[in-house]
């Protein structure tokens, strides 16, 4: 412990023949700031306590301002503001020093969800915290090697990263840390398609003697439309076909028959389950006149369980929001719903609720090129997120994805 009387002689700087009068400035102006911070809780017989530690606690930002510029379809453009609570992206700090590109030993400070794009991060409101009242300095943009004291109340410009140094209370030590703060630069939920080039479409799959097109599968089984229109089932990679049935006979007849597509994912807090949805047309018969209406079945597979059997169901939907009978159907999981495409591709079709209800996408559309005259389109979705579209007759190859998908952080 010091008495407050000795704490000048501690605190001055160790000083040699290369110290710059901007470092005996800076330094100077930290010993008057930590006699200041003494005197104001001290006297003359009280002790105080310093701390040979230097180190940032905590790092959170405050109220940020984000500007959204919209432009309407005759051209004209406005920008809104608004604010969002800074603190709940929170700051990874490394305590371990690391090399920067100058050469310097410096702690990293971070954040790992980026902040959205249109964010003001040249006046930002933040709080440092230090252990045991170490004093914060913040090196100037405009002059190298220029400090100036931290304050919470002020104003910081972080549209580039800032060295920030901090003083143990004792005077005798510090660490340099950089924060930066990361910020978007593109809009998350946008979804942007790219035509590619020097790709071929995808050749033709043989089908087994009796089937007429291969579905796909989950993790355990495989799935098809037989010659006569049957739904099949493989459990051995499609080396034998057995009929599947549906939960109910009273439904049998809704099972689709033509443009069938099928899409599986994991359940949702099931271990060991796959969620398989179907939708296709079937034929009906009214008054002597046959029409074709859309129909949307599900399977739950549990191959955890090897002596309970999956049947299908017929999901009733809702008729506002039933899905229209598409030609050249395609299902596609994608970001956490199902995407339907196909008829005149005018429209895409998606569904939260694993099928039941079906809405017109206006984040997802085709792409402004698209060619309608494809006879056509194969739709998949690689383990990047990205959809691609293939397209018979006009060879035409489409990537899309919808921007926050591809965001390393």
């Amino acid at each position: 412990m010091l008495k407050f009387g000795e704490l000048c002689v501690n605190l001055h700087p160790k000083l040699d023949k290369t110290t710059s009068m901007k470092q005996i400035k800076t330094l100077g102006t930290l010993l008057a700031l930590l006699i200041s911070m003494a005197a104001c809780t001290t006297t003359d017989d009280t002790e105080v306590t310093l701390y040979s530690d230097a180190a940032i606690t905590t790092f959170t930002l405050g109220t940020m301002n984000l500007y959204t510029t919209t432009t309407a379809d005759d051209g004209t453009t406005t920008t809104s503001k608004t604010t969002y609570t800074g603190s709940s992206y929170p700051f990874v700090i490394e305590q371990l020093a690391q090399t920067d590109e100058e050469g310097n030993l410096r702690r990293l400070i971070y954040n790992n969800d980026s902040l959205p794009k249109g964010t003001d991060y040249a006046h930002v409101i933040c709080t440092i915290s230090t252990s045991n009242n170490g004093i914060a300095v913040i090196e100037s943009l405009e002059e190298e090697g220029s400090y100036y004291y931290y304050s919470s109340t002020d104003s910081i410009d972080f549209s580039s990263p800032r060295h920030v140094r901090v003083f143990s209370s004792d005077g005798n030590g510090y660490s340099d840390y950089t924060i930066k703060v990361n910020v978007h630069k593109q809009n998350g939920d946008e979804f942007v398609w790219q035509q590619m080039t020097g790709i071929s479409l995808p050749e033709a799959t043989t089908l087994p003697a009796g089937i007429k097109q291969l579905l796909g599968g989950c993790t355990t089984e495989q799935y098809a439309l037989s010659d006569d229109n049957k739904l099949m089932m493989s459990r051995d990679n499609g080396t034998t076909w057995t009929q599947d049935v549906a939960d109910t006979d009273e439904d049998a007849d809704k099972l689709p028959t033509e443009d069938v597509a099928l899409v599986s994912y994991p359940m949702n807090l099931a271990d060991k389950t796959d969620y398989v949805l179907m939708a296709g047309t079937y034929q009906v018969t009214d008054n002597g006149e046959t029409q074709n209406r859309s129909a949307v079945w599900r399977k739950i597979v549990d191959y955890g369980n090897s002596t309970t059997a999956g049947k299908w169901t017929y999901l009733e939907t809702n008729n506002a929001f039933t899905l229209p009978c598409l030609t050249h159907l395609n299902l596609i999981k994608y970001d956490d719903a199902i995407l339907a495409f196909g008829g005149d591709y005018s429209t895409i079709y998606q569904s939260r609720d694993n099928g039941i209800t079906w809405k017109k996408s206006t984040l997802y559309t085709m792409p402004a090129d698209f060619d309608y005259s494809t006879t056509g389109v194969t739709v998949t979705v690689d383990d990047d997120q990205y959809i691609w579209l293939y397209c018979a007759g006009t060879n035409q190859v489409w990537r899309g994805r919808l921007n926050r998908l591809g965001w390393a952080y």
